[in-house]
């Protein structure tokens, strides 16, 4: 029901603008979707679980795909796109693809609609030209109009050292110092959720294309960006390196804790239970819903 709630809600506030549980509370009651005695409580605390909503300074909710419209996000591709139909995003692109994922899909202004794919290496899915032919490290700018999505190469490589930027990493180091909830929000999800509360401080951050996030936000201690690597025996032996990526904390206090009462070493611990676990290891970029990532290093 809370998802229901929230996903009216959205609709309502994209067609007016922000508005508050109050301003919500009748529609929603009028719709059946709660019985509640108190209904802007309930509005409330769907809204606040939404990963595309966020609550203004003034108790208002916007939604993020209003707060996106005309906003540009940059994303430097690895490889040659020519005849690609899928992306692999990272957390440069945690805002769209926050949205992308749920919503299902979202349209191109060129025709057609892109995708999320689920699976072993997740990705962007559009049809055939959706990505324009761009050499490997070209940038594209990534930027949504009225609810469609424009993708057009980036001519000139947007600066580092402009104010602009300066301003980003100001609000978001401001941001990620605060202890209110965050780190439910994993590896990109974490970023995309501070993006939002950028853009309800500062709605024009994002008007110009800048450098791709994950180049600009060098902050050393990320609540997104926690890569673990581990020395497995076969490492020691020349074999590869395991890293994990984006591995949550509670989990890695739970291994040591386990290690400890196994008398096993931590290393050997983990790389037995990723072997177990996750048996499909690849050097390809792969995005997964729990935030582990498993990749040779």
């Amino acid at each position: 029901m809370s998802k229901r709630i929230a996903t009216f809600c959205g609709r309502q506030i994209n067609a007016s603008g922000p508005l508050t549980p109050d301003d919500l509370a009748p529609s929603v009651l009028a719709a059946g979707l709660t019985r509640s005695s108190n209904p802007a409580t309930s509005i409330r605390a769907a809204l606040r679980q939404s990963p595309v909503m966020v609550q203004l300074p003034d108790g208002r909710f916007d939604h993020a795909r209003r707060m996106l419209d005309g906003a540009a996000l940059t994303h430097r591709v690895r490889f040659a796109t020519k005849g690609r139909q899928v992306l692999y995003a990272g957390p440069e692109l945690a805002l769209l693809d926050q949205l992308l994922v749920h919503e299902g899909s979202l349209a191109l202004s060129a025709g057609g609609a892109v995708s999320s794919s689920y699976g072993e290496f997740g990705g962007w899915c559009g049809p055939p030209g959706w990505l324009p032919e761009a050499a490997a490290d070209t940038l594209l700018a990534f930027r949504l109009r009225n609810g469609r999505i424009s993708v057009e190469p980036v001519p000139d490589e947007p600066s580092f050292s402009t104010p602009v930027t300066e301003r980003l990493r100001s609000v978001l180091r401001r941001y990620l110092r605060s202890d209110d909830g965050l780190s439910q929000w994993q590896s990109q999800h974490t970023l995309g959720k501070l993006m939002l509360r950028a853009l309800s401080e500062i709605p024009d951050l994002l008007m110009e294309p800048l450098p791709p996030l994950d180049e600009i936000l060098q902050l050393g201690s990320e609540r997104w960006g926690r890569d673990w690597p581990l020395e497995s025996a076969e490492a020691a032996r020349g074999g590869k390196q395991v890293v994990l990526e984006d591995l949550p904390a509670t989990l890695v206090t739970a291994l040591q804790r386990e290690a400890y009462k196994l008398g096993l070493g931590l290393s050997e611990l983990t790389t037995a239970v990723v072997r177990r676990h996750l048996p499909v290891r690849s050097a390809l970029p792969s995005r997964h819903a729990d935030g582990l990532v498993v990749g040779p290093g």
